[in-house]
């Protein structure tokens, strides 16, 4: 097939129109690192840049976006080639596109690729609209594909790295190098492939500062460059991208350095000093997103410190996904120790960073009660449990067919965002050590550990945990009947019910149930737990549904291991005074709340890492502790429900007044730790707005890293 068959020039010799299209799953962008990259590379060959002009598109995947596609495509210029960003969140709609733009205009190139589509030939060209896949890293091969297009008598069959059709037949060419020297590839910020307008209306800009990961996790593809050494983009150029961000960015945007490990680098500190340096230089409020290190090191923490002592992070994320030897052995995360866990929370704790610890249901080789194990290990040690069920991400072991004959894997093609069905991931729901009830009483318990855990009653689970010796994990386990059939709010038992049998079935979800408690702009991730929150928040209840949740709790226990009544009711009183705290900061309102707990309770409290050290002496056995919702009143209340679900905002501690921290004398980077405009948390009563997530957890979150990580 030569150039000329699929590929007609624009008569007279003008420039051929290429179209780059992004279908995004972050609201409010326009800034596009992929679509930017594709560009910068092309135009920095002459014979292309004088060949082609381009235009980019960044499409929000609201649920209405598919309906919307075709008399989008119609509004288009008519293009010589389309290029097409793929994920497995945004297959079904760039298939749409591309279905669209044959049917207008059948002698257009239309090119896909991304992390779903690279090596999946056989899946892709299923498509009669696709005619080039590109695999791997984009920017050289999508260069030499245009060069290639735009000369008469050239062929797709001389470019590297991509599939293509040929007649009838889809021919598979020999595969391009690894781009080991990322100064080849011209910057997407610095270039001028995008105005500085781009980047004022985009709340959200990803950037890289290098390519590649050294860990090589059965379940995480990463674009192709596991097990594989780390390339640095040149310094220089990270720092003037950053600055350049720093400039053009709108206030409160999110900074996503889509690195695999950051803090892997010696560099990343400095990395991270310079950020802070130019967000002063500037007067200007950002905040970063990233994915750090596996095996946190000494940097990590330094840069954490850093960031996190001006406030450009919430949390820092561990990365664990389970504590079960067999499971990472199969996942090959056997070189990601595991045993250094505890000493890495211990150093955050000394330097008062949140943390949260990501785990994944559902990984071969796990059972229900290991899971629970490694959800219990991070709860003990002072984590903050974050779990995601297991989906399949295409190009990884798990996905192969020996693999998932050798564990026995059933999976389920369900929506990745139970409000927008056409996000579609393959999710694993049983195999050889999880049956399908199994696993759907691990997403039973995870909605309770949201909802009662990680807001209503921590402090009473750490209460009764350690007067009875039962853990956290199987205290909240037994919630999880209370939520769907004793709560007396009958709309929370219906909601926890809706949740159960969406999983089995999406199409059951009641959107006009959810939907009437959620804005329609809210975050799509765990709708079920935003939903029971705002309801309790709404209708002022949340106190007595944490009561009821508790009493259910107590009355649970066997009466020899039942705490005196008088003093759990200490910390039922207390546990409803933080309750209503935490209302008040979800509807903005700004109050002083006064709280007291026996001075042994408090103790144990504190002990559970749950308060804070009190700064007065107890007086007549008890402390006093002030709770103050207007610290994060500012905050959107979808924005801050999933910030407490990611651990980026403790309850109570964050409701207490902020105190500057007080950093150990040996601690990394302390020469950062200056006042000014972003000193840490203290400074004024603003909580740190959680940072946004840009990239696989679609919406505007907290910090949360992907699964496929």
């Amino acid at each position: 097939m030569t150039a000329n068959d699929i590929f007609e020039p624009v008569p007279g010799g003008a420039p051929a129109l290429c179209h780059l299209i992004e279908v995004t799953a972050m609201p409010d962008v326009r800034y596009s690192l992929i679509l930017g990259s594709l560009q910068a590379s092309a135009q920095a060959d002459p014979q292309v840049a004088s060949a082609y002009r381009f235009a980019k598109h960044v499409l929000f995947q609201d649920p209405g976006l598919m309906d919307r596609l075709p008399e989008w495509v119609v509004g288009l210029e008519a293009p010589a080639v389309v290029a097409l960003s793929t994920y497995f969140w945004n297959r079904a709609a760039v298939m749409s596109i591309a279905r669209e733009i044959k049917r207008h205009w059948p002698q257009c190139v239309v090119v896909v690729g991304g992390n779903d589509v690279s090596h999946q030939t056989k899946s892709v060209f299923v498509e009669p609209a696709v005619d080039v896949l590109v695999h791997g890293e984009g920017e050289i091969t999508f260069r030499e594909l245009l060069r290639a297009l735009a000369v008469p008598g050239g062929s797709p069959a001389d470019v590297a790295g991509i599939s293509h059709r040929d007649g009838d037949k889809v021919v598979t060419n020999v595969p391009a190098p690894r781009i080991m020297d990322l100064a080849e590839l011209p910057s997407p910020l610095l270039s001028g492939v995008y105005e500085q307008t781009d980047l004022a209306a985009s709340r959200t800009i990803i950037m890289e500062t290098n390519r590649g990961c050294p860990y090589s996790c059965a379940f995480c593809y990463w674009g192709g460059a596991t097990k594989s050494k780390v390339r640095p983009f040149p310094l220089e150029r990270v720092k003037a991208e950053i600055s350049y961000v720093v400039e053009n960015a709108p206030e409160n945007a999110t900074l996503f350095i889509a690195d695999a490990n950051f803090g892997i680098l010696p560099r990343d500190v400095e990395i991270a000093e310079w950020l802070v340096a130019e967000l002063r230089r500037n007067d200007k409020r950002m905040f970063l997103y990233t994915n750090w290190a596996k095996n946190t090191n000494k940097r990590v923490i330094e840069a954490a410190r850093i960031l996190y002592s001006h406030r450009l992070i919430a949390a820092v994320t561990l990365s664990a996904q389970s504590f079960t030897p067999e499971v990472l052995e199969i996942a090959h995360r056997s070189n990601i120790r595991t045993s250094y866990y505890r000493t890495l929370q211990r150093e955050f704790q000394r330097y008062g960073i949140p943390t949260y610890t990501e785990l994944i249901w559902g990984l071969p080789g796990e059972t229900l009660e290991t899971h629970l194990a490694s959800v219990e290990e991070a709860i003990t040690v002072g984590g903050h449990p974050v779990v995601y069920p297991l989906l399949l991400l295409n190009n990884t072991e798990y996905t192969t067919e020996t693999f998932r004959d050798e564990y026995q894997l059933v999976t389920r093609v369900l929506p990745y965002q139970v409000s927008n069905p056409e996000m579609q991931a393959e999710f694993v729901v049983a195999h050889d050590r999880m049956t399908q009830e199994d696993w759907q009483r691990g997403l039973d318990i995870r909605l309770a550990g949201a909802v009662f855990y990680n807001c209503l009653i921590r402090c009473v689970l750490h209460y009764l945990n350690l007067r009875t010796g039962q853990r956290v994990v199987d205290l909240y386990a037994r919630l999880v009947d209370y939520l769907e059939h004793t709560c007396s709010d009958e709309t929370v038992r219906r909601l926890a019910t809706n949740q159960r049998v969406t999983w089995e079935d999406p199409a059951a979800l009641d959107l006009g149930l959810v939907g009437e408690l959620l804005d329609s702009g809210a975050i799509p991730e765990h709708l079920h737990y935003q939903a029971i929150v705002r309801r309790l928040t709404d209708q002022g209840s949340i106190a007595v549904v944490a009561r009821e949740a508790a009493e259910y709790l107590y009355s649970s226990l066997p009466a020899h291991d039942a705490p005196r009544r008088e003093e759990f009711d200490t910390v039922l009183d207390f546990q409803a005074e933080v309750a209503e705290s935490l209302a008040e900061c979800v509807r903005g309102e700004s109050r002083i709340r006064e709280a007291t707990l026996p001075q042994e309770v408090h103790r144990l409290l504190v002990e559970a890492g749950q308060v804070a050290e009190a700064e007065a002496e107890a007086v007549d056995g008890e402390v006093r502790l002030t709770l103050n919702s207007g610290n994060l009143a500012n905050t959107p209340a979808d924005t801050m429900l999933l910030a407490i679900y990611h651990g980026s905002v403790r309850v109570p501690r964050a409701l207490q007044p902020a105190v500057a921290p007080v950093w150990p004398d040996d601690a990394p980077g302390g020469h950062l730790a200056q006042r000014g405009p972003f000193a840490g948390p203290g400074e004024d009563d603003r909580a740190a707005h959680p940072p946004e997530k840009p990239h696989r957890e679609p919406g505007r979150s907290a910090p949360s890293t992907s699964i496929a990580e």
